[in-house]
Parts: structure tokens; C-alpha cells; sequence
């Protein structure tokens, strides 16, 4: 399994009082701090599903206040994402996520740190 193949699991997919979470595990093979979180694009049947928010390693806000956070999001924890999509449990639904890390330990050209990025699909079930 490569780091991006594993960042929406199977499993992914809930329904929280009537609005569709989903679980984002980390696209690479260390933890990080959330503030390393770049973006994180959601559509849902092709359509944009509004972030509400983000929350992972006693951080909870949108995405843009993660960049303030000192929290970490540990490679074993999901990024629970809460999304301004109605959805209900046994609803089956093509889920396409986008989502940026910055690494900021590593840099691609000088002064400008490496962002990893995974774009996946997936097709599940919520439960």
C-alpha cells in the first residue's frame, strides 16, 4: 500500500446528525503537526462538499485555523472531517478528496518546502 492509497479507507464514510464525515488519514509515513495541513478539497458525486471542519489530535476548526494549531496529527489517527453534505447510514457515494501537506522538514528547491499531495477516489458506503 502506498502512503496515498491509504489516506480514504474502505470505511471512510459516517453519518453524523444527518451531514456526511469522513475519515483522511495522513498522506505520508510520518506524524505531523496540523498545521502542516496545505488544503483539503472535497467532491462528492463531482459536486464541491463544503468543509465545516477539521478536527484530529485534540484540534478541532476549519481547515484555514489549523495553520495556528500546535496540535499533531499522529499517523495513526484519522483527520475527522465534517462536511456540509446531507447523508444518511447505507447511503452509497462517490467521494473524491484532495488533500496537501506541507513537509516542512524536507524542501523540493531551496526555501520552498515539499508538499505531498494525494488525490483519491473511492466509492463506499456510509455507515
Amino acid at each position: 500500500m502506498t502512503m496515498v492509497e491509504g489516506t480514504v479507507r474502505p470505511d471512510a464514510l459516517s453519518a453524523d446528525e444527518g451531514r456526511l464525515s469522513l475519515a483522511v488519514h495522513l498522506p505520508w509515513y510520518r506524524s505531523l503537526p496540523i498545521s502542516c495541513l496545505e488544503a483539503l478539497d472535497v467532491r462528492v458525486y463531482g459536486a464541491p462538499g463544503p468543509v465545516r471542519s477539521v478536527a484530529v489530535g485534540g484540534f478541532e476548526g476549519t481547515v484555514a485555523d489549523a495553520a495556528d494549531s500546535d496540535a499533531w496529527w499522529d499517523l495513526r489517527d484519522a483527520l475527522d472531517v465534517s462536511l456540509d453534505v446531507p447523508a444518511r447510514a447505507g447511503d452509497v457515494l462517490t467521494v473524491e478528496v484532495d488533500v496537501a501537506v506541507r513537509i516542512p522538514y524536507m524542501q523540493q528547491a531551496p526555501g520552498v518546502p515539499l508538499v505531498q499531495r494525494a488525490a483519491v477516489r473511492t466509492e463506499a458506503t456510509v455507515r
